[in-house]
């Protein structure tokens, strides 16, 4: 069986993220979801915690009938060492064979430092969640580049501060 990863921080969760996994699972029988940066929660950068970003990818995810048994999603916090953040990845999702990244650091972290096969993935939808935080910010039309569940959870958020 072969075995992609995928890391983000999914702060929040948007259409792109979406298109990188349906990317990676076309590749691989079973993929792990690492969220990135999980221990960061209600900053400017990081708004969302881990269990909230869980539940954008996990309920996305199954709007878009994608079988639970194709996925894991697991939490990655930081550890702030770039030379032996690679084997502590690993030590958290076990073994992968392909990592998928649009991430430049990512890349080069585990080109380093790491002996994975490395695939890009497409950025077939041009969005950040850098914009998507500016634009909730702005009060403007956030939405449109969200999956329906993570629409729903960013909006319990906004009426929770």
């Amino acid at each position: 069986m072969k075995t992609g990863l995928f890391i983000g921080r999914f702060q929040p969760f948007h259409l792109g993220h979406l298109s990188a996994i349906r990317q990676a699972l076309a590749q691989v029988d079973f993929l792990i979801i690492g969220i990135g940066s999980s221990q960061y929660s209600r900053t400017a950068d990081n708004p969302f915690t881990a269990a909230e970003r869980r539940e954008m990818i996990g309920g996305s995810l199954a709007d878009e009938k994608i079988p639970p048994d194709k996925f894991k999603i697991i939490e990655i916090p930081d550890i702030h060492n770039d030379a032996t953040w690679p084997a502590h990845v690993r030590s958290l999702t076990g073994d992968f064979d392909i990592l998928f990244t649009g991430s430049p650091d990512t890349r080069k972290l585990f080109e380093e430092y790491d002996s994975a096969k490395i695939m890009p993935v497409k950025f077939e939808i041009k969005i950040s969640a850098t914009e998507i935080r500016q634009v909730i910010q702005k009060n403007g039309d956030w939405q449109k580049n969200l999956p329906k569940t993570t629409g729903r959870i960013v909006s319990q958020y906004l009426l929770r501060d």
